[in-house]
């Protein structure tokens, strides 16, 4: 049985089929509303019924052009392949809904949102995480169910926790019967012999996949994306990651390239299909942050050894022949993958594919080690999202608080005015008191981490509302070590339970720090209230001073002896109080530095800063230096990273690397270097935005002319029409900056 994968076709039925959505379920969930006035259950058994409800009462979707199923009708967003909060409609948010929003907590974030020193939406992660899709892989959810209905329950709340995911395995099981069912139904009228032959597969395959291990290549992607999909649809998050798909999937391949059951091009074809569902699913201008999946390749495996083979060029091939926005491709790199992988990732760079982000993993997996896990688990580490990584036995809560560090330091610098302080009985150091810039900096590291602290204790609380308002028994099942620790994925039930709080403008807050140490206390251009007084009126009246601080004094990237020893202290100090504090789940806060989008989200209400930076510009982005630091190119931004100790951050610290560049006239060596010399200088992560100026400006002029450009905002990608003006202006003089 063949597959030849319709592009065209398939682009046009999702479509079609996905513009109607989100789908009236309200008569399914108005009777589980009925039955909760009633009898005011948990929200573990409120999960329980809405198995139940999915598995007994909704309709599945089987696609003529696509032969994986997964697509389960619960009312869920068209755009919500990846992430569920604010609670979205459909039945999988359905418990969510009925205790949200939770008021101790918008009362205690409302001040800092305001005035944007933190970006906190939600009380813990509700888009990152990994459902452990080798286990339904080799095992099946029909194992997994005789493993949970084998766990002696010893108290109500884990007899609810046991009868919750016997249920989820049992809607798992039955929608796959439904599957099978509704091929089986097309078949009585499809015409197609082409779409026949994926009907017939489809109807002789999902009774038995995922309910059972899967045997081949085609049955591996199915199982694979089936359990994915079915936790976004059935339990009211985001699971980002998709998997290390050339790790898992190429044992498969192999066999039935052995056995002859497949060949090496309709392989490639379903790969094609698999790596278009999420970007024919999405629909950008109603949201232009991107899907957060993300696809993992390359790496290595549990004993050390380098992943690198056909299924690892397949699905680099779909990204070189398609300009999609989604899944985004997360490439484990290190010094020991050959030169040909490197070169492949080099070409889809060069090409412009700006959903890509590169992941050292001679960083990342001594950063997990350090953090206290096992180096085989640690190997295995994925990543989703825009880059935040995850083990495979691991439940992450990241990307859900951002905080402003330079509006942190200004708050410093005028505490009356900024009183981030008193609502908590905090007592700040004083930084206007220091004598020397060591006594200043010192007042800053300890009026940082008492805040990072204060944070900490409140979301303490917060972690722990997340198992009463949204248990995920369906996720848990998939964690073997949720039913031998008798304990749900949101209280503790993987091995391990990691919480990040994302901290922006690193760049920013190092440049403003160099310049008070620079023009305060070693040249005494001025004094701290005078700059005080520049800061406060935005410079109006000091331009000469703002052109000084600006371009006179050098900045964090830029190659100088003394910032480099500062961004070094300042990266550790920050690492170092950023991690290690308790969460509610028994596991440790991990230091991380990414920025998604809220660099400029939180500019607005960003006072100016003693680098010269006015009111309301964005602040840095990730590891970077600040946006309008100049004469910084790919080489002295990778060698700034080379003081720099970044596996103290779990959590992974993101380089953003624009390259404007022409995309017929450079050399993909070019790309090959950046790559070897990111891993060489030791980062982290790299998110690539290859871009060429003049077809940007002209994408804004005739954005019909350019519908398929995509651009990596800050970790995340969109097509660049889909973007606002504002966004759209900022990548363009991103491009003309670094061109």
């Amino acid at each position: 049985m063949s597959f030849v994968f319709n592009e065209a076709e398939f682009k046009k039925e999702s479509e079609e089929f996905y513009s109607t959505y989100p789908a009236d379920v309200s008569e399914i969930e108005n009777e589980l509303n009925q039955r909760y006035e009633k009898e005011k259950v948990s929200a573990m058994v409120q999960k329980k019924w809405t198995y139940e409800a999915i598995a007994q009462k909704c309709k599945v979707k089987v696609f003529r052009y696509c032969p994986f199923y997964s697509e389960v009708i619960t009312g869920r967003d068209r755009n919500s392949v990846a992430g569920a909060f604010p609670p979205i409609p459909g039945l999988g948010c359905w418990a969510l809904r009925t205790h949200y929003p939770v008021k101790e907590f918008d009362d205690w974030r409302k001040p800092y949102v305001e005035r944007d020193l933190l970006f906190a939406e939600m009380m813990t992660d509700h888009s990152h995480h990994y459902a452990d899709v080798e286990r339904v892989l080799y095992d099946g959810f029909e194992k997994i169910r005789k493993e949970v209905s084998e766990m002696k329950a010893e108290s109500t709340e884990e007899q609810e926790f046991k009868d919750s995911m016997l249920a989820a395995c049992d809607a798992a099981i039955t929608l796959g019967y439904k599957f099978s069912e509704e091929a089986d139904r097309m078949l009585q009228t499809e015409k197609d012999d082409s779409v026949r032959e994926q009907l017939i597969r489809i109807r002789d395959t999902a009774g038995r996949v995922p309910r059972l291990p899967a045997k081949t290549f085609y049955e591996a992607l199915t199982s694979v994306w089936f359990t994915r999909e079915l936790c976004t649809a059935m339990e009211g998050s985001g699971f980002a990651v998709m998997g290390h798909y050339d790790r898992i999937l190429y044992p498969y391949y192999r066999k039935d390239i052995e056995e002859q059951r497949i060949t090496k091009e309709e392989a490639q074809n379903l790969i094609d299909c698999m790596m278009l569902i999420t970007e024919a699913r999405w629909k950008h201008n109603e949201n232009t942050s991107g899907t957060n999946a993300s696809v993992v390749i390359g790496g290595c495996d549990r004993e050390g050894n380098i992943i690198y083979n056909e299924v690892t060029e397949m699905i680099l091939n779909s990204f070189e022949k398609y300009e999609v926005s989604s899944p985004k491709l997360q490439v484990r790199i290190s010094s020991k993958h050959p030169d040909k992988y490197k070169k492949h990732v080099a070409l889809i760079a060069k090409l412009g594919r700006n959903c890509l982000s590169i992941l050292n993993d001679d960083v990342l997996i001594e950063a997990h080690h350090r953090a206290g896990k096992k180096l085989e688990d640690c190997r295995m580490y994925l990543a989703g999202g825009c880059q935040e990584p995850v083990l495979s036995n691991e439940c992450n809560s990241r990307a859900f608080m951002y905080l402003n560090l330079p509006l942190l330091l200004d708050a410093m610098l005028f505490p009356k005015e900024l009183d981030f302080w008193s609502k908590e009985n905090l007592r700040m150091s004083r930084v206007d008191t220091a004598q020397n810039f060591e006594q200043f900096y010192e007042s800053v590291v300890y009026n940082t981490a008492q805040f990072l602290a204060m944070c900490a204790v409140h979301y303490y609380r917060f972690e722990q509302i997340w198992s009463e308002i949204n248990p995920m028994p369906l996720y848990s099942a998939t964690m073997k070590s949720c039913i031998e620790k008798k304990t749900e994925i949101t209280k503790g039930g993987a091995v391990y339970n990691s919480t990040s709080f994302s901290l922006i403008g690193i760049g920013t807050f190092i440049d403003s720090l160099y310049a008070i140490k620079k023009t305060v206390f070693e040249d005494r251009k001025y004094t701290l209230e005078h700059l005080k007084e520049m800061i406060k009126a935005d410079f109006q009246g000091f331009e000469a001073d703002r052109q000084y601080l600006m371009n006179k004094l050098p900045k964090y990237g830029q190659p100088d002896a003394g910032v480099d020893k500062l961004a070094k202290q300042v990266f550790h100090d920050l690492a170092k109080h950023s991690s290690g504090m308790p969460n509610p789940r028994g596991g440790y806060y991990e230091a991380s530095l990414f920025a998604f989008f809220f660099y400029d989200v939180v500019k607005e209400n960003t006072w100016a800063t003693p680098d010269g930076r006015h009111a309301g510009q964005r602040i840095s982005r990730g590891c970077n230096p600040g946006e309008t630091s100049e004469n910084i190119d790919a080489a002295t931004l990778m060698n700034s990273l080379r003081s720099i100790d970044m596996a103290e951050y779990p959590g992974c610290g993101v380089t953003y690397l624009e390259m404007p560049v022409s995309q017929t006239d450079t050399d993909v060596a070019l790309f090959e270097y950046v790559l070897s010399a990111f891993v060489h200088c030791g980062g982290s992560a790299l998110d690539f935005n290859v871009v060429d100026k003049d077809k940007l400006i002209k994408a804004k002029e005739n954005p019909d002319q350019y519908r398929n450009l995509v651009v990596r905002v800050c970790g995340y990608s969109a097509p660049f029409i889909s973007l606002s003006e504002e966004l759209q202006d900022e990548i363009i003089q991103r491009a003309l900056r670094n061109g």
